[in-house]
């Protein structure tokens, strides 16, 4: 059975991106199929993963099958996803831009990318959205094809007092999207060796645990992520056994055993 998860975070500079990134390699290094659907016209996964996005494409995107009017026509518009480091990967280009205004018009326009999903050519295990940092359709797109939303959460003050805005969102799109709801908050950029960032990690511990899973938090080093976002590669790839790569493994450790055990 395939599970569809949204990396979202209204709020930007969270490390949403390289979370949804690094997140997917360590489910596929686990014998999982994964597929990530960069959906952010920004492309900044695609990038992340090492293909060039300026030579890609409108046709590369999931622009056609998102503006296609008939439903059953879709899959005749989906392109053949990118294998990037044992992963597949439907990639974004500032052409996906143009669905945004476009289907503001269009019928059934809140499930589109939930349709394109439900034809695609192969089955994988996991499904992951890399969602733009806004409130737009694109967005409400990508949540509503969600099982669940991942949310990283920066261990910062500022980070924490965006949620509210985050949580009523996700709330108002249960009009759409019955029971959708938060399958884990990933803590991001935390440093260890800073007491704001200590007391911020159980700040969002204690107000979020009651809206969904805390997981253990991912350690913020930028020779680690930034060169690694940079060169293309995921973090454990880029660099093997460091910090980053550990903590990532260890998230996603615990996120399995929660679906093992919901």
């Amino acid at each position: 059975m395939t599970r569809t998860f949204t990396f979202f975070n209204h709020a930007g500079g969270v490390g949403k991106t390289s979370s949804a990134r690094d997140f997917g390699y360590e489910l596929a290094q686990r014998g999982h199929q994964v597929l990530l659907v960069d959906f952010d016209p920004q492309g900044n996964l695609t990038s992340f993963l090492g293909a060039d996005k300026w030579k890609l494409g409108a046709q590369s995107t999931l622009l056609g099958a998102l503006l296609e009017d008939e439903p059953a026509a879709v899959a005749g518009h989906l392109p053949p996803a990118l294998e990037v480091h044992g992963m597949h990967l439907y990639p974004a280009t500032i052409d996906l831009a143009i669905a945004e205004a476009q289907l503001l018009a269009k019928m059934g326009r809140e499930r589109r990318l939930s349709n394109i999903l439900q034809h695609l050519p192969e089955q994988y295990d996991y499904i992951l959205i890399d969602s733009p940092p806004s409130l737009g359709t694109l967005t409400v797109n990508a949540l509503v094809a969600a099982d669940a939303v991942i949310t990283p959460v920066a261990t910062r003050f500022k980070a924490v007092d965006g949620l509210p805005g985050l949580t009523r969102m996700v709330n108002e799109l249960q009009w759409v999207k019955p029971h959708l709801g938060f399958a884990a908050f990933l803590p991001t950029m935390f440093d260890q060796r800073n007491r704001h960032d200590a007391e911020v990690l159980e700040l969002i511990r204690e107000q979020l645990s009651p809206l969904g899973p805390v997981l253990p938090p991912v350690r913020y080093r930028a020779a680690d992520h930034n060169d690694a976002s940079m060169s293309g590669q995921p973090v454990a790839v880029y660099k093997p056994g460091s910090e980053a790569a550990r903590d990532m493994e260890g998230a996603v450790t615990a996120f399995l055993n929660l679906e093992a055990n919901p």
